[in-house]
């Protein structure tokens, strides 16, 4: 299947390591300077600590027994350091998405339903949620690294300056370098980073097109083949963004070695002149312990340069909407109530529709919109509601306005909660007039289609509007429930209102109780948490950059070693091999750890679009949802290896480190031991305790911020109609409010975990220090600069332990399968009958019986809510019987309600139905349909919202045609065509479904007579 190409580039504002956050984010202003002031303390903290371990080693080596308790106190700043800034960065990002979502989405409901179907909702809805959480990364990462920066390197290497000025001179040879690699390599990445972020709006709105369609996908057998589709999907987006990760880990493969080989020679060079006497032991320890520390923050920043592209391309994204003129229309509403349209042409599809239409409404008055499909009913509609320009011609509504569209959206979850949301209140008589009382319970979700136009009329009428735009309010319906839908339309124009009608028919008056059941939803039992097992790949990551972590170790105890040895001024030659060593673990941190960044990176994207095609697989009808298909799989995917990594990784270094200090000084080993303990043990305990749930709370909470901001966007037509976006967008900011607090809360468990690793680790270089005793006193640096190595190790395990029970869940949603049932195949047959659907609390059928004969014709009757859509299901497989036995053909073609049209070409669109058809037979079949004008435009781009609601159901009809089935269901087909136009088109289904059996839902009584038995169906009671 294809898909319609991405949109042109567009101009990027905001550019700049800061983008267009200090403009749009008063949380990044305020993270900006509480950050610069942290740096300052982190500064002072770093140097006293380098003094107080340089000075204390020095007299160790010389035999002295220094005080250790000023190291001990340094230690401790560091600590309360490194946990306010943590916790302030993750603060800060909290608000900053915050705000940033709320400016997005507050503008684009200020432009209007037509520009949010032209973005796409299902693409913004990606940008608001996964875009902005990249500024996680950012901030967390990024924004601290920059602002360190600017404050730490220049503060500590002045005091290298005035310790040693040869070590600063090199300093500040080689630390240029370093931020000009990250800007050349910055520049190449921009635009490929702007085409990931492309690639991962599309990935959503593409799946979310393939789960919308799923149930025609599943009825023509469709579905397993567009796995290949997912597949394909998930590959492009993974090589996408792999390209990009290449280049973006290249530029931190390059800082990695630049700084690690700077370290490495500033060592040498102050071994060689501790061994010629120009400088003392003290000195150059004080100057290795803070040379790390110059090109540290700007290791951190390259290494996070990509994290930061991500978020600032999503901040650039959401600034070009802010930014962008106001795209929505807006009426005027003075004057007398009513409706006033002059000389009114929309330009459409290549030609007008509407073209010079003229008429005039008055309050009492009913206007009927009453041409063919495709002629401009619902394009007048959206015009006279301000969704749309008109391209010529005048429009004036004056009155406050309600509206009933062709496809009702709904943004609450019950009938009851839709209209408090969308009127205020609960009108029980407007309800029993058109006969949706009894659905005021009922979840949204488990309404038929005529149950949702019902509903959608109860909640126009509802408001007491001065002006009614009905768009076909009564299709779907029976004939009895329409007659009551078009009295109670009569009354409000009797009442003052001014309506505008748009329909094919109209219904004559009847009194007919339908007695509809309510059925209520039962919560859905939650899912049994499961922990991924990691693959090999993943575990190839892990020894990698386990590797590169031991080759960090390994560098320190080794520079730490040589400016001992140095320092008994020895042969020169005698430093050889140490120095080659140095030079070496420089060079093999560099390149492990950009292998080890690839490998990871790359097998985690391959474990989600496998689980993601898997999943694709077993998703069923009426069961399949976007988030577990997009946003779980994402979440795994980002959590396998920050979950289920880091622990390997430190276990492997700890026990290296403890292994190295044991040989030196057993006690020392030990002491060393437990101190990982505490960090590797203690501080992620620390941190889940902290925490209290707040990982999982978050997981869940930013689960529902992407669900309901797709409800808004989806539902933005009705919503705005209703002047209840506000409303509802006030939830909404309730509920992201409220994931900023957990995000808050998390940040504080979090930065108190990194403050206890740097405790336990600057404790044990004091407490190793201490029990140095007798051992060589060459080997005393080692013990007191190693334990200092060993934060990068266990940095990681705070994170891994709050996130795992989010990545549990998200696994256990993804992994969740329902069993396969395989009916038996055969005629269509159905024998005593028992069927709910999933979480109903009765059955929509009972003891129900069908047995259709070869090429026999069925016309199904009866009103909305009685079952006939749930027999479809029945029959489709969607369903299974809890009672009875049922027997389907292996092929079955099925016109739905919902035309379920996929964004791409019509002649695509077609061939869901036979991909093997060529376009003689696709133009047959829209003939037959009653779409001859569309014979010859196959490549035109259509989807939901580009056809008529006639036009769509038609292209629906014609899909069905094309599948060569011995069973036809057909779901009312003819709903918005006009009397002459349905009847000349169930003449030629006549003809065109001659010798097979076809089961043909109707409200109109008039077609029943096409059929051989007529089937009345009654709600179960």
């Amino acid at each position: 299947m294809s898909f319609p190409g991405d949109l042109p580039a567009r101009k990027k504002p905001g550019r700049g390591p800061l983008g267009a956050l200090p403009k749009l984010s008063a949380s990044a202003r305020r993270a900006l300077v509480l950050c610069a002031f942290l740096a300052a303390c982190t500064a002072v903290a770093l140097v006293a600590q380098a003094v107080a371990l340089g000075t204390a080693l020095a007299d160790l080596v010389a035999g002295g027994s220094p005080p250790l308790w000023p190291i001990a106190a340094t230690v401790i700043a560091r600590a309360l350091l490194a946990w306010a800034t943590e916790s302030a960065a993750a603060r800060a990002a909290a608000g900053a998405k915050e705000e940033l979502r709320a400016a997005l989405l507050d503008r684009s409901l200020a432009n209007g339903p037509e520009w949010i179907t032209a973005r796409g909702p299902a693409e913004l809805t990606a940008l608001a949620t996964k875009g902005l959480d990249a500024l996680d990364a950012y901030f967390t990462r990024y924004l601290p690294a920059l602002v360190t920066t600017a404050v730490v390197p220049p503060a500590v290497g002045l005091w290298i300056l005035l310790s040693d000025p040869t070590s600063a001179v090199l300093i500040t040879i080689t630390i240029p370098l370093i931020p000009v690699f990250a800007i050349l390599i910055g520049k190449f990445t921009e635009q490929t980073v702007a085409a990931v972020a492309t690639t991962t709006e599309k990935l959503s709105a593409r799946l979310h097109e393939l789960v919308r369609a799923l149930p025609v996908l599943t009825a023509f057998g469709r579905a397993q083949a567009q796995a290949e589709a997912v597949r394909r999907t998930g590959d492009a987006h993974r090589r996408a963004t792999m390209g990009t990760l290449r280049v973006a880990f290249l530029s931190a493969l390059v800082l990695e070695i630049a700084a690690s080989l700077s370290v490495a020679l500033i060592a040498v060079g102050i071994g060689v002149r501790l061994v010629y006497g120009d400088m003392s032991l003290a000195t150059g320890l004080i100057v290795l312990i803070l040379a790390p520390d110059c090109y540290l923050p700007l290791r951190n920043a390259g290494a996070a340069h990509h994290a930061s592209e991500d978020g600032l391309e999503a901040v650039r994204r959401v600034a070009e909407v802010v930014d962008s003129p106001q795209a929505r229309i807006t009426v005027p509403e003075a004057g007398e109530t009513g409706v006033e349209v002059r000389d009114l042409r929309v330009e459409r599809r290549g030609g007008f529709a509407p073209d010079g239409l003229d008429f005039t409404v008055r309050p009492g008055q009913v206007h009927h919109l009453d041409a063919p499909s495709g002629r401009g009913k619902s394009t007048t509609i959206a015009a006279l509601l301000g969704f749309l320009a008109p391209t010529s011609g005048e429009v004036r509504v004056r009155g406050s306005v309600a509206w009933v569209p062709q496809r009702p959206a709904f943004a609450a979850r019950t009938v009851a909660e839709e209209l408090e949301l969308t009127t205020g209140r609960v009108d029980h008589g407007v309800l029993r007039r058109v006969a949706a009382e009894h659905l005021v319970d009922r979840p949204v979700a488990e309404l038929s289609t005529g149950e949702r136009q019902r509903v959608a009329v109860a909640r126009a009428l509802s408001t007491g509007a001065d002006v009614l735009l009905l768009d076909e309010p009564t299709a779907h319906l029976d004939p009895a429930t329409a007659a009551k839908v078009m009295a109670a339309i009569t009354a409000a124009a009797e009442g003052g209102a001014a309506v505008v009608l748009a329909t094919h028919r109209l219904a004559e008056a009847a009194d007919t109780d339908d007695g509809a059941t309510a059925v209520r939803a039962a919560d859905r039992e939650p899912t049994t948490p499961r922990t991924p097992r990691p693959t090999r790949l993943l575990l190839g990551g892990a020894a990698i950059g386990t590797a590169a972590l031991l080759s960090g170790v390994a560098l320190t105890a080794l520079s730490a070693y040589l400016i001992a040895k140095a320092s008994t001024q020895p042969p020169i030659l005698t430093l050889s091999v140490i120095t080659v060593g140095v030079r070496a673990c420089a060079l093999a941190k560099g390149v492990l750890r950009y292998l080890e960044r690839l490998v990871t990176h790359d097998a985690a994207f391959r474990f989600a679009d496998a689980l993601r095609i898997d999943m694709w697989r077993n998703l069923r009808p009426g069961r399949a949802e976007l988030t577990r298909l997009v946003d779980d799989t994402d979440t795994v995917r980002d959590l396998v290896p920050r979950v289920l990594q880091p622990p390997l990784a430190a276990a492997g270094v700890g026990l290296a480190a403890v292994l190295l200090f044991t040989a030196i000084q057993p006690v020392a080993g030990l002491a060393l031991a437990a101190l990982l303990l505490v960090g590797g043990l203690a501080a992620p305990l620390l941190a889940a305790a902290l925490d209290r749930r707040a990982t999982t709370a978050l997981a869940r909470g930013r689960r529902r911020v992407s669900e309901d901001v797709l409800t808004l966007l989806t539902a933005a037509p009705d919503l705005i109609a209703f002047r209840a976006e506000g409303r509802y967008r006030a939830g909404l900011a309730a509920v992201d409010a409220e994931l900023a607090r957990q995000t808050r809360r998390q940040a504080f468990g979090a930065g108190a975990a990194t403050g206890l690793i740097t405790l336990a680790t600057g404790l044990a270089a004091v407490v190793c220090t201490a029990l140095a005793g007798d051992i060589n006193p060459l080997l005393v640096p080692v013990l007191g600069l190693v334990p200092l190595a060993l934060v990068e190790a266990l940095s990681a395990l705070p994170a891994a332990a709050q996130h795992r029970t989010a990545l549990r869940e998200a696994y256990g949603r993804v992994t969740e399968r329902h069993p396969e049932v395989r009916p038996a195949t055969g005629p269509a047959k159905l024998e005593d009958v028992d069927v709910r659907w999933p979480g109903a609390a009765e059955p929509v059928l009972r003891d129900f019986t069908l047995t259709p004969g070869a090429g026999e014709r069925i016309a199904v009757v009866g009103p909305s809510g009685a079952g006939k859509s749930t027999l479809f299901a029945l029959l489709l497989g969607f369903l299974e019987p809890e009672r009875g036995r049922v027997t389907r053909p292996e092929r079955v073609a099925w016109c739905p309600q919902e035309p379920m049209l996929v964004s791409t070409t019509l002649r695509e669109n077609l061939k869901l139905g036979d991909a093997h058809a060529d376009d003689d037979r696709l133009r047959e079949a829209l003939v037959t349909a009653g779409l001859p004008e569309w014979a010859d435009r196959l490549d035109t781009m259509i989807g939901p919202t580009l056809l008529s609601g006639g036009e769509a159901q038609r292209v629906a009809l014609a899909r069905a045609l094309l599948h060569d089935a011995d069973l036809v269901l057909l779901d009312e087909p003819t709903a918005h065509l006009d009397r002459p136009a349905a009847e000349a088109l169930l003449d030629r289904l006549d003809v065109a479904l001659k010798g097979k059996t076809v089961v043909h839902i109707t409200h109109r009584p008039e077609e029943t007579r096409h059929a051989d038995l007529v089937l009345s169906m009654r709600p179960a009671r």
